[in-house]
């Protein structure tokens, strides 16, 4: 069999060119879907073919209805056996599918759909089992208990099996539970989508997922629809400079990344406290809170939402308009899935990156990246458009070397502010300390220079 890998020059068609029932066609039409995406005009055709396929797309470009459309379209609607499995890395993006597959239910009235997670207690997924669903969404964990510990229903007839999120799958460790699940199959077709196919993830996928297609889109990390900004807030601080942003900008809808739990609990919180109605999402809520918390998100009830990268992959929120990095995740990759929740489906967005000097690293290594940012500076209540980036400030602030012995008591002056534990004033006496010593030199160039304008003088008298 001939592997073949394609990118995004394909030829404008429509969803009646897949030569889709009539009943899929209508049903897509009244769900909104007009034309198809790059990704669904490159994967459906395979996919109603039988192809096992793995497909790599930006987020935000569809990929989900590319395996739902054709997964729903080969389902025997008069057999009421499992016929395809969805596995999704998180609760979250589970649910999410299954609204999305749901939603078909409206035009074929025979077809069963069951959501399979850990936010519902074992007794809940088993009801209703004396009637199998022909389309199964779920997790690996819960899937791995009900279909292979417990046996709850026939897989003989499971003839397609999509794998959603990849490299999130491979990344939080679920491939053991996903082995034991293809090996109680017999060789389904299988779809692997991910917003990255990096080599390490194809090693492990092809150890039991066969790949006759690739569909890869290696040029475009981040929809083209998003525009990337970088904000030097000095040392104004992240929370002040959070809220100083949002009442110049005044977006229409804000999601705000954090990198730790502790530090989304902080931003909420202050912004509450300033006036801002906000939500937070993070992995530490319990189940119900999730629950609430993403169907609040979703009924635009808030304008900013402050969460964790959880909600970085794949949860759809409609109409953001701009993403705030507070700081940068350890993975850089993450940080396409940031600034990808907006610029969706054809529409404009920004990503703004907060920064100041103590924190450049990121932000460059993602210019090294080729990630194009302009520049703005944040003061008070005004942020300002800059012609100068971090990399031009630093050979700014390093262009004047300073005297080694004033390099040195400057290192001395760093270290005895140093103390064991990090204090509250920390940084500013460390800087009063920095400027002390700059200000012994300062005047010891003054009186130098005084010396020497006077030793001209009284020669000048000599003569």
């Amino acid at each position: 069999m001939n592997k073949r890998k394609v990118l995004y020059n394909i030829e404008v068609m429509s969803f009646k060119s897949f030569n889709l029932s009539d009943n899929m066609t209508n049903a897509l039409s009244k769900l909104g879907y007009h034309e198809p995406s790059p990704v669904q005009k490159a994967v459906i055709p395979k996919a109603l073919r039988g192809t096992s396929l793995l497909a790599q797309s930006e987020t935000g470009s569809g990929k989900t209805h590319s395996f739902l459309i054709p997964l729903i379209e080969k389902i025997d609607m008069n057999l009421n056996r499992p016929q395809a499995l969805i596995i999704s890395p998180t609760r979250e993006l589970a649910r999410q599918t299954y609204e999305f597959a749901f939603a078909f239910t409206r035009f074929f009235p025979k077809l069963k759909v069951r959501l399979y997670t850990s936010e519902a207690d074992v007794s809940d997924n088993l009801e209703g089992k004396s009637v199998p669903p022909q389309l199964i969404i779920g997790t690996p964990g819960r899937l791995e208990d009900l279909l292979i510990t417990k046996h709850i229903f026939f897989l003989g007839n499971m003839k397609r099996v999509v794998l959603d999120e990849a490299d999130m799958l491979l990344d939080m460790g679920f491939f053991d539970s996903i082995e034991k699940i293809f090996a109680n199959l017999d060789e389904p077709q299988t779809m692997v989508f991910s917003a990255t196919l990096k080599q390490n993830l194809k090693d492990e996928l092809l150890k039991f997922v066969r790949s006759d297609f690739e569909f890869e889109n290696d040029k475009v990390m981040t929809s083209s629809g998003v525009k990337h900004h970088l904000v030097d807030i000095k040392h104004s601080g992240e929370n002040p400079a959070i809220l100083s942003f949002l009442n110049i900008r005044k977006p229409y809808l804000c999601l705000i990344f954090a990198s730790t739990v502790e530090k989304v609990n902080s931003i909420n919180r202050f912004l509450k406290e300033n006036g801002v109605q906000t939500i937070y999402f993070t992995g530490s809520l319990d189940d119900r809170s999730r629950k609430k918390a993403l169907r609040e998100i979703k009924s635009n009830k808030y304008s900013v939402i402050v969460g964790s990268d959880i909600l970085a992959r794949g949860i759809d929120i409609p109409d953001i308009t701009d993403v705030i990095s507070i700081d940068l995740p350890n993975d850089l990759e993450f940080y396409h899935h940031r600034a990808g929740r907006t610029g969706r489906f054809g529409k404009s967005g920004d990503s703004w990156v907060f920064y100041n000097a103590d924190s450049v690293a990121g932000p460059l290594a993602l210019q090294k990246e080729g990630v194009k940012f302009d520049y703005f500076s944040l003061r008070g209540d005004e942020l300002k458009p800059e012609t100068l980036g971090p990399t031009e400030k630093r050979k700014l602030t390093h262009k004047k070397e300073l005297p080694e012995n004033e390099m040195k008591d400057i290192k001395i002056a760093k270290a005895l502010s140093r103390t064991k534990g990090v204090e509250p004033g920390y940084k500013k006496k460390k800087k009063l300390a920095i400027e002390k010593v700059k200000r012994k030199y300062r005047r010891k160039a003054i009186r130098e220079s005084v010396r020497k304008q006077l030793n001209k003088s009284f020669k000048g008298d000599e003569d």
